[in-house]
């Protein structure tokens, strides 16, 4: 055996075993990509804001009503909510840290609803978080692409457009 071949020989030995250390590399890549993603959806759905609403009493006509507000996922850095009560609908604007306990907070009358509901509901609840991801928290939490938009296809459907705004949620992320 000649120099020449066993240098050819060594040659096709390194290529194989390149070839072999190429096709591992890729496939632990893409097992990291997919370890690294389902880590993100883990940490998104941690930090997602879950505001939870408690109904106190009922307010007489006209009056502002009382809520218990319990964050129970990530920092809701601007958020607004629409409830209706008897014969009004109320709205305010949210802001809580991560994982709040339970914050009494009272919403002024908007306006008179356009039906009596004989128990108080909560019509809109919108959230953003800390990335300035924005969430429908009615809808089981999907995510909103345009807030903007989207707030006012909502107020339109609600017949609010021009009565209530969330300038902190609509507005750029902070």
């Amino acid at each position: 055996m000649s120099s020449e071949q066993l240098l050819i020989g060594l040659a096709a030995a390194a290529v194989l075993l390149a070839l072999w250390a190429a096709v591992f590399a890729t496939r632990g890549d893409m097992a990291a990509r997919r370890a690294l993603k389902s880590a993100d959806a883990r940490w998104e759905a941690t930090t997602r804001p879950v505001p939870h609403l408690t109904f106190i009493g009922t307010p007489g006509a006209g009056q502002p009503i009382e809520l218990e507000v319990e964050n129970l996922g990530g920092t809701l850095t601007a958020g607004g909510v629409i409830v209706q009560a008897s014969d009004d609908l109320y709205a305010g604007e949210l802001v809580l840290p991560e994982k709040a306990p339970p914050r009494r907070i009272v919403l002024q009358p908007a306006m008179k609803a356009w039906q009596r509901s004989l128990e108080p509901r909560c019509l809109l609840l919108v959230a953003r978080d800390v990335s300035g991801r924005s969430w429908d928290c009615v809808d089981g939490n999907k995510p909103i692409k345009d807030p903007r938009k989207w707030l006012a296809a909502q107020l339109k459907e609600l017949r609010l457009q021009g009565v209530v705004d969330f300038p902190g949620f609509t507005g750029p992320a902070r």
